[in-house]
């Protein structure tokens, strides 16, 4: 393998700790195009296909769409229709009829910027519509930590059995609370899974109209100046966004699964249980290989005095924690305290992360008894 060297002396403190960061969560993540491999666990990988096959679907739509307008496809001909002025971020039914029409009657060549600006937050509220993206993530947070107390209850499940659990499990935490039995710090993993999907999701959201309209903004300038490009650059401007932007999506499908899973299913297993690490996949990173088949001891979140190397409990994560074994301290590179380092996580390690628990054979009872009489007697039921 070759060395790339990369001089950042010149840059200041916080620049080359950024830099530093940045570079070994990059090496971490691996193989690319890994983030596409099926999850070798079957309690999640139907899930994450099925997650990831949705939201590929709705920007794949914004794409198709995008390039028929920026195309001309999309003029008819009719009257000239008026779009009022103050349109909101979330537009009715009657609006977007309006906008649709606005724009169906201005003919190829006569599109302003801002005409343009107009489609892209149109074709966001038709294919990325806030309440449309939360309720996709609420179904993979909620569905995501069951299954991680569907794991701890069962320690196999086939493939029609998972379809099964997809298909009756609730889709929402609300309904998930009104037929399963929660402790509050399982209530709290389910809520807070909530909240950041959602986050998430919009966030793709914001990035896609972001980085569509100045796509187009650098195109109409272009136009203007004197230098217009041919469409089939615009074309392959876009495919390559939207080629990112569908990493992006699965990225969260991966990690928002992984993420919940282990917490779910750490939050099944009772105080003192032992439950072992297991990283052996194909990508796995030099950190996550270095962790594989290491036990550690469930612990209540508020316990006094928590040992990050030897316990495990849920909420534990490595936000605000390092990749990176150094970080410059003035003109020098220093090693970072133990405290600054990743940890053993009890989701997700990192972004793309695809570790999991398993329950260490001992007399302490690993299973969330009557949840998992409930999984049980809904699979008999089918």
């Amino acid at each position: 393998m070759d060395t790339l060297l990369i001089d950042v002396g010149a840059c200041c403190e916080a620049h080359t700790n950024g830099a530093l960061e940045h570079l070994h969560k990059a090496i971490g993540e691996g193989d690319p195009d890994l983030i596409w491999a099926v999850h070798h666990s079957p309690f999640l990988a139907r899930m994450i296909e099925l997650f990831t096959e949705r939201g590929l679907m709705r920007l794949d739509g914004f794409k198709n769409e995008l390039m028929q307008w920026l195309s001309g496809e999309r003029h008819i001909g009719q009257h000239r229709t008026i779009v009022p002025a103050g349109m909101h971020e979330r537009w009715t039914e009657s609006e977007m009829k309006l906008v649709k029409l606005y724009l169906e009657s201005l003919a190829p060549g006569t599109f302003t910027l801002d005409d343009y600006m107009l489609c892209v937050d149109m074709l966001c509220n038709k294919y990325l519509a806030p309440d449309a993206l939360r309720t996709e993530a609420e179904w993979l947070a909620t569905r995501s930590v069951l299954m991680g107390r569907v794991q701890a209850s069962m320690a196999t499940v086939s493939a029609k059995q998972v379809d099964v659990l997809l298909e009756k499990l609730p889709a929402t935490v609300a309904a998930a609370a009104a037929e399963f039995p929660f402790t509050p710090v399982q209530r709290a993993v389910i809520d807070y899974a909530r909240v950041r999907g959602c986050e998430n999701v919009v966030e793709l959201a914001a990035s896609t109209r972001k980085t569509m309209r100045a796509i187009i903004q650098l195109k109409m300038a272009a136009d203007a100046f004197g230098n217009p490009a041919p469409l089939n650059n615009l074309q392959t401007t876009l495919f390559d966004a939207f080629g990112e932007l569908n990493r992006d999506w699965r990225r969260i499908a991966l990690t928002e699964a992984v993420e919940n899973s282990n917490q779910g299913y750490v939050a099944s297993m009772p105080e003192g249980k032992k439950l072992r690490r297991l990283e052996q996949y194909h990508g796995a990173c030099p950190w996550c290989r270095r962790i594989d088949g290491m036990v550690l001891e469930v612990v209540a979140p508020g316990a006094v005095d928590k040992n990050g190397d030897t316990q495990v409990w849920v909420g534990k994560t490595n936000i605000g924690r390092s990749a990176s074994p150094r970080r410059r301290q003035g003109g020098i590179l220093v090693e970072r305290q133990p405290d600054e380092m990743y940890h053993i996580a009890a989701g997700a390690q990192h972004p793309n992360c695809r570790g999991s628990w398993l329950e260490e054979i001992d007399d302490l009872p690993g299973e969330d008894a009557e949840f998992g009489a409930r999984i049980r007697e809904i699979l008999r039921k089918k």
